[in-house]
């Protein structure tokens, strides 16, 4: 069976999708080639209660994706719009908006379906008919995942690229290991992120 298309892409999983910092995204919804939406419950917009999924402004999220210095963890959003699009509604209860996460945000999967069209983003990474990839990185990325939320941040960059390149070891079936500056560049955004980086 195969899976369905996400319906939504965080702006963390397309920096790891496209192999590119999170700058790079985010500069694509600062330019409108990408739509944000984030989720929340309904707020007081003037006279109407407006909640589920709506439109972001990008630009007002920059707090949460400093290029130089530590971002922000959280960021008030005072303004929405459907997510359709339409004109900008300000957010008047809570008066100090809502507060938002970077990981909060998403992407529509039809706006990154349209995107990677566009530029022909994935071709590099696609196989012939019944081709499989030279490496599991799914797998991989499922069990860092695992291994941060269950043992903590490596001491460091090396160790964690050293830790990866184990795993690769230890489970790859055809023998084949990636090296270093190709496990290095993988995980670049994972480890700015754990570092507070980003």
């Amino acid at each position: 069976m195969n899976a369905s298309p996400s319906a939504f892409f965080s702006i963390m999983e397309l920096a790891i999708r496209w192999e590119c910092t999170l700058h790079k995204v985010v500069d694509a919804a600062v330019l409108g080639q990408l739509r944000v939406v984030v989720g929340f419950a309904p707020v007081n917009c003037g006279h109407q209660r407006i909640g589920g999924v709506v439109q972001v402004n990008i630009a007002d999220m920059l707090p949460l994706f400093r290029r130089m210095g530590p971002s922000d963890d959280t960021t008030a959003l005072r303004r929405i719009a459907p997510y359709d699009g339409g004109e900008w509604i300000y957010i008047t209860d809570p008066p100090e908006g809502v507060a938002i996460r970077s990981a909060d945000l998403l992407v529509p999967g039809q706006d990154v379906q349209r995107y990677e069209d566009e530029r022909d983003l994935l071709r590099r990474s696609t196989h012939s008919a019944g081709g499989t990839p030279r490496y599991d990185w799914d797998a991989m990325y499922a069990w860092l995942f695992k291994r941060i939320n269950d043992d903590g941040v490596p001491e460091s960059q090396a160790a964690l690229v050293g830790e990866v390149q184990e795993w690769f070891i230890r489970n790859s079936r055809s023998g084949k290991v990636p090296e270093d500056s190709t496990i290095r560049k993988r995980i670049l955004v994972i480890w700015r992120v754990l570092v507070g980086r980003n």
